[in-house]
């Protein structure tokens, strides 16, 4: 059994992949590694947690693996990332119409499929009406996942990412009607990876391959996105296997696989304050979020200063003080004074 876990794992780590999706997650000693199922009569795979470096998670699905299938003529998954909350996103596709329609799929930190997303942890859809390729996806701290790829059935494919919202739903306020692609007229491109930096700005790395072959790098905001970084993309690659990371304090464009690591908190918007926010008090997960169920509205916080105390409830509390002082001291200049009178005498 340790011998057989040791083989899939290092399988996995070799990584030797064509595109920038990883089918492995690190965190520490912990790993996460799809492989395939050689014990499935259809198209099947094995979602496996390791820890300690290469020992089972007894723990996790059953004898530390989860068996599963994207679809019913489904590729690999194309993609696997593991959110904050231990849960375990892929992104694969399967042919609807002889067209690739992408498939997302969840599951539970203890490796069942998550039952609070789609139909049975999976969500199937063609966004936009358009066919897409998936090549990898990014889970952020709303529990809401982005899912970048490329735009097929057309003469020249087209990068493009769409939002799928905390419910499994299209996000139709993302780019066009739900989808974002590259501008631009006859230069064939892909969007191939998607990352966060430390403070949860979300970028995608594109290949464009035109007359002149650019590997580019874009900003995901609520606002439009913006090209942070373009530069010639490797005479050696194709560009499937464009990958982007943070380093730290910086962007890096490279090639090739491997494993990735937990995503961090992230949103679509670079202030820190809202990630941190979204990140505390909106998805749980644990497979107790419940995407389905409304949420009642906060009570509205007490202001305060910057030193934290709220002022404006001692001030009130101050004037109630000495309104009362004031009215003690009315009704005692309003008492007739006290007359003393001479005792009789006898």
């Amino acid at each position: 059994m340790r011998a057989a876990a040791l083989s899939l794992l290092a399988l996995a780590l070799a990584g030797g992949a064509a595109h920038a999706g990883s089918l492995t997650v690190r965190d520490g000693n912990a790993a996460w590694a799809v492989t395939e199922d050689p014990q499935a009569d259809t198209i099947g795979f094995i979602l496996r947690h390791f820890a300690n470096g290469t020992l089972p998670d007894e723990r996790f699905g059953r004898n530390g693996e989860t068996a599963f299938t994207m679809g019913t003529s489904s590729d690999a998954p194309a993609s696997v990332r593991v959110d904050t909350s231990r849960r375990t996103w892929m992104v694969g596709a399967s042919l609807a119409g002889n067209q690739p329609q992408p498939i997302i799929a969840r599951f539970t930190p203890d490796g069942s499929a998550d039952v609070h997303w789609g139909v049975q942890g999976k969500v199937q859809l063609t966004p936009a009406g358009i066919a897409v390729k998936p090549n990898d996806l990014l889970p952020l701290a709303d529990g809401s996942v982005l899912v970048a790829g490329e735009v097929t059935g057309l003469a020249t494919p087209r990068a493009i990412v769409f939002h799928l919202d905390a419910n499994g739903a299209l996000d139709r306020n993302f780019g066009t009607g739900g989808a974002w692609q590259r501008p631009g007229e006859g230069d064939a491109s892909a969007a191939t990876s998607l990352a966060a930096s430390a403070d949860g700005l979300v970028t995608v790395a594109v290949a464009a391959r035109g007359a002149r072959p650019q590997a580019e790098l874009w900003s995901l905001t609520d606002a439009a996105p913006a090209l942070l970084q373009h530069r010639p993309l490797d005479e050696t690659s194709d560009g499937e296997d464009l990958r982007v990371d943070w380093a730290t304090d910086h962007w890096t464009l490279s090639y090739g696989g491997g494993p990735t690591g937990i995503v961090p908190p992230a949103l679509l918007t670079n202030r820190p304050g809202a990630v941190a926010a979204a990140a505390a008090a909106s998805d749980p997960g644990e497979g107790g979020f419940n995407p389905f169920t409304p949420t009642a509205p906060s009570a509205p916080a007490a202001t305060a200063d910057d030193d934290g105390l709220p002022w404006n409830w001692i001030a009130t509390a101050v004037v109630m003080v000495a309104a009362l002082v004031a009215g003690v001291l009315v009704l005692r200049s309003r008492k007739p004074p006290t007359v003393l009178r001479k005792p009789p005498s006898y």
